[in-house]
């Protein structure tokens, strides 16, 4: 009669104790591999992992720039004088024509909110250096500055009433390029300087009308040309004789 023994669990004390490394294979000392256990897998190179963003990194840098020049643009361009649609000689009339957005429509409240074409021809009708300014609307009489001269620019205009004639430029550009006049305040602390003294708003009130305006410059410099804008983009150029 043959008899079956069940090894028993081992209790308490007995066994291979708590945290202790299993016991080898037979046959098998310690730092030996297994034979059937699986080949460690070689490591990817940095370049392989990060393949499909390397290929996609030009890519995006290319719309990154694309986008953050045409923000550029947006903001750049319509700022400052910097597109001529006209020029005439001292004495001819000018045609300006530009469009500009109408944000809040502080002069004509239907234009607000929409875009406007703005129309002016315009006409120099005489640049003449001057000893002394004129006493200013409002406020106590402006010396010319030490080390400067000062210009008398006569301008003649002609518009459909309420054309919008804020952030008029009454510019002197000389033979070197640099300009004299670019803020649109003049000397005299005039804010339109393509409306008359009297005017309430920032808009033509008569069909034709004349300004003058001031502009300081360097002693030295040979004056060749006036420019004329309203902030830009499109300016007229009258070449001075």
């Amino acid at each position: 009669m043959t008899t079956l023994v069940t090894p028993a669990a081992p209790g308490p004390g007995q066994g291979t104790p708590p945290g202790a490394a299993p016991s080898l294979r037979p046959g098998m000392l310690p730092g030996m591999i297994p034979p059937n256990a699986p080949a460690p897998r070689p490591r990817r190179s940095w370049g392989r992992r990060n393949a499909v963003w390397l290929v996609l990194l030009p890519i995006a840098i290319v719309a990154a720039a694309g986008a953050s020049s045409f923000r550029v643009w947006a903001f750049w361009w319509p700022v400052g004088l910097h597109l001529e649609v006209d020029r005439v000689a001292l004495g001819e009339p000018a045609h300006l024509a530009g469009e500009y957005y109408d944000a809040f429509g502080l002069d004509v409240p239907e234009r607000a909110q929409t875009t406007v074409l703005r129309e002016i021809d315009a006409t120099v009708t005489s640049v003449e250096q001057v000893t002394e300014l004129p006493a200013p609307s409002y406020g106590d009489p402006v010396p010319i500055p030490e080390g400067s001269v000062a210009y008398e620019v006569r301008v003649q205009f002609a518009a459909e009433l309420q054309t919008d004639l804020s952030l008029c430029q009454i510019t002197l550009v000389a033979e070197d390029g640099t300009r004299y006049g670019d803020s649109t305040t003049d000397v005299l602390g005039s804010s339109n300087r393509c409306s008359t003294p009297e005017a309430e708003g920032f808009v033509s009130e008569q069909p034709e009308w004349e300004v003058t305006s001031f502009v300081l410059a360097d002693p030295g410099a040979e004056i060749t040309q006036v420019r004329l804008g309203f902030g830009g983009p499109e300016y007229v150029t009258f070449e001075l004789p």
